[in-house]
């Protein structure tokens, strides 16, 4: 008890996650685009959308950005450009947030999840094939945690399959993968890339929001259109599409934002490699295994532990926030149960997915209170081999 108590000396509480700071950093810079935009009454989309459209772009090295209006529009509206449509199959992952499985599901096409890697935690690319069917389209990666999956291997696949690569992107903006000795953003192995910016993701809007990345003109064009009830021209509407436009508040705040993300994810980085070296010696628990050739952003710092809610119990005694990422695999939720899927299909989903727990991760998380809730998670094994 005594060691406890010493480090509650130093820290008190280390939330999952604090985004004021960051706020704080940019309010100034905020606060007075938004009161232009007020004050111009300039509300739904407009030239500010259109300008973080462009750098956007321009961050993710593809030629056409889309803002929307969430991540899950992103993956549907991804899917629909592509022409998935009702009786085609998509391969995915079911550790995963819904969104992905859903987004799927809205265009009509069925979803077919395949194994993840024990040691990555993302689609196992060495599976694939064996899902592959003649109504197969396209293979969807999730870069889950901010982790990049093994795209040269996956691109591979689909090349040789001739279907298309949609990359989920929602965690993993700023992600890069090698190729040819050069690192590359992520959504450069993708036909269309798929992004959320939730509040909490490592770019966050401050509401809803979302964006689509691609180098085809053809798909942009058709995502645009359909974003804006099917129109390219006011008033003029091509086909039946929906409203699913970025407002102008939201494309500001990424826009400014945006500047920064590199930063923030450099400490992001760093925080991680906190944890790593902390932890590396704690055999009860799993770290996260970065791919070789990969970057990670590190949107969260998941480990894998047995009596999961033992130690989150623990940890939150001790002031140490802590989330869980995803509590039950998209294969088994009530939501998806017509797919037919059923426990024990997806052994090392399954395992997983009641393990993991996710650890403090925010830019301006401080040595200090890593060290704190690396010292607590030791304390909390000694502990358990005394009992």
């Amino acid at each position: 008890m005594t060691v406890v108590n010493n480090l509650h000396r130093k820290v008190t509480r280390v939330p999952f996650l604090e985004l004021n700071s960051i706020h704080k950093s940019i309010e100034s810079f905020v606060f007075k685009r938004l009161r232009d935009l007020y004050r111009n009454t300039e509300f739904v989309y407009g030239k500010t959308a259109k300008e973080f459209e462009i750098n956007f772009a321009k961050y993710n090295e593809t030629r056409y950005a889309i803002a929307v209006d969430n991540g899950t529009t992103a993956v549907e509206l991804a899917l629909r450009a592509l022409g998935i449509k009702p009786g085609d199959e998509v391969i995915t992952v079911s550790n995963t947030f819904i969104a992905t499985v859903a987004g799927i599901h809205f265009t009509g096409a069925k979803p077919v999840f395949t194994e993840i890697d024990i040691n990555t935690w993302n689609i196992d690319q060495d599976l694939i094939v064996s899902k592959i069917t003649d109504k197969t389209r396209a293979i969807l990666p999730v870069h889950l945690y901010g982790q990049p999956c093994d795209m040269l291997k996956i691109r591979d696949v689909a090349k040789k399959y001739n279907l298309y690569l949609i990359g989920d992107s929602a965690q993993s903006i700023g992600s890069k993968i090698k190729e040819n000795g050069i690192w590359k953003n992520t959504s450069q192995f993708a036909d269309i890339s798929a992004f959320s910016f939730y509040p909490g993701k490592n770019l966050g809007a401050c509401g809803e929001a979302g964006a689509i990345a691609t180098n085809n003109k053809e798909y942009a064009d058709y995502i645009s259109m359909f974003r804006d009830h099917g129109s390219r021209e006011k008033y003029i509407h091509e086909f039946v599409g929906r409203n699913n436009r970025i407002d102008a508040f939201q494309a500001a705040i990424l826009d400014i934002k945006l500047k920064y993300i590199d930063d923030w994810n450099i400490q992001r980085r760093e925080v991680a490699k906190w944890y790593y070296e902390l932890l590396c010696d704690v055999e009860e628990i799993q770290l996260p295994t970065i791919l070789e050739g990969t970057q990670p952003v590190f949107h969260l710092f998941v480990i894998l532990v047995n009596k999961r809610d033992e130690f989150q119990k623990y940890l939150s005694d001790h002031g140490i926030g802590t989330g869980l990422h995803y509590k039950i695999p998209v294969h088994l939720q009530k939501a998806f149960a017509h797919l037919g899927y059923k426990k024990g299909d997806l052994p090392i989903t399954e395992s997983v997915v009641s393990r993991n727990v996710s650890l403090p991760m925010f830019p301006n998380l401080n040595y200090k209170q890593v060290k704190y809730v690396a010292d607590i998670i030791k304390n909390y094994f000694v502990k358990k081999s005394c009992n």
